[in-house]
């Protein structure tokens, strides 16, 4: 996930524990919390399948909270699902 916030302005923060992690998405330049952006990075992973939640105090940040009996193979299949969510999301809203 870090490979992807390299690349991805949007993402100012990326933070857990263990399996559960974070992803905080904000304008990258005054960091004003990008909740429509979130919103529609939620949607589009929905669309291939792959759940995660949204919380944070203003709604902006996913929540990625695998089952712990993840195989790796399946943990590679997820990333590129949040990959391609994102890709898509940043897509439809720019």
């Amino acid at each position: 996930i870090h490979r992807i916030a390299d690349e991805v302005p949007e993402i100012v923060e990326v933070r857990g524990k263990g399996l559960m992690i974070g992803v905080e998405f904000a304008d990258s330049g005054d960091l004003t919390p990008d909740t429509a952006l979130t919103a529609a990075v939620m949607e589009a992973a929905k669309s291939v399948g792959l759940l995660i939640g949204k919380g944070g105090l203003y709604g902006n940040t996913l929540r990625i909270a695998p089952p712990l009996s993840i195989t790796e193979e399946e943990a590679e299949e997820g990333l590129e699902k949040l990959e391609d969510a994102i890709d898509l999301a940043r897509r439809e809203h720019s």
